[in-house]
């Protein structure tokens, strides 16, 4: 499974048979850019998106977003369990968080989640082999107690960070630097990288500690 950030809450992860895209919407509204990508799948986290339709095309993306080899996009914005492709994602009633199998591994995708996040949410995850969350704290994103919290609940293989100080965006409001986010948690496994593949089964990685991949 590959997984390639392309923009603020933006990543393209791509399974044996099928591409999901994550809160493609978001992007513009940072202010931040999003470069054309062809998926099969788009997630939307927000719950203002809950059971509509068309989402692509109503937030005015539907050019920049474009379907795969597969055909049409399959757009899911609502709680329920899905399978594309080998892909099974389920998103609980009440919930921001996206659950992503295929077949031994998961990623955990908890999407744009604000002050209000419920912590308690995080917890009987099962084993997360990746965990995407926004870290960027300010007005828009939870804070670094909830965050701390979230890691401890989770205790994911590795922690694919985003919603984070970057150049050219917007609205800042108190959205912290990738600086700031490590320094205050003291992470030391921390790497950079282009783009994050990942196929070792959970066995092979028991026992480490979190590692932290900006992409």
């Amino acid at each position: 499974m590959k997984i390639k950030k392309h923009s603020w809450t933006t990543f393209l992860i791509t399974g044996d048979n099928v591409t999901l895209l994550t809160d493609p919407q978001e992007v513009n509204k940072s202010g931040l850019t999003l470069s054309k990508v062809k998926t099969d799948v788009v997630l939307f986290s927000d719950t203002k998106l809950i059971l509509k339709d068309k989402i692509l095309k109503s937030e005015g993306i539907e050019k920049k977003v474009v379907a795969s080899e597969r055909g049409e996009i399959i757009e899911i914005s609502s709680p329920g369990e899905f399978e594309v492709g080998g892909l099974m994602i389920r998103r609980e009633i009440g919930s921001n968080i996206y659950i992503i199998d295929e077949q031994n591994l998961r990623i955990v995708y908890l999407g744009i989640m604000d002050k209000e996040f419920d912590v308690d949410s995080t917890k009987d995850l099962g084993d997360v082999d990746v965990l995407i969350a926004p870290i960027g704290d300010g007005k828009t994103f939870m804070d670094y107690d909830k965050l701390e919290k979230i890691f401890s609940n989770i205790d994911p293989q590795i922690l694919l960070p985003c919603g984070y100080e970057e150049k050219g965006l917007k609205k800042n409001e108190g959205i912290k630097t990738k600086k700031d986010f490590l320094e205050h948690f003291g992470f030391t496994n921390v790497s950079d990288e282009s783009y994050l593949n990942i196929k070792s089964k959970k066995s092979e990685r028991e026992g480490t500690p979190m590692e932290v991949i900006f992409l």
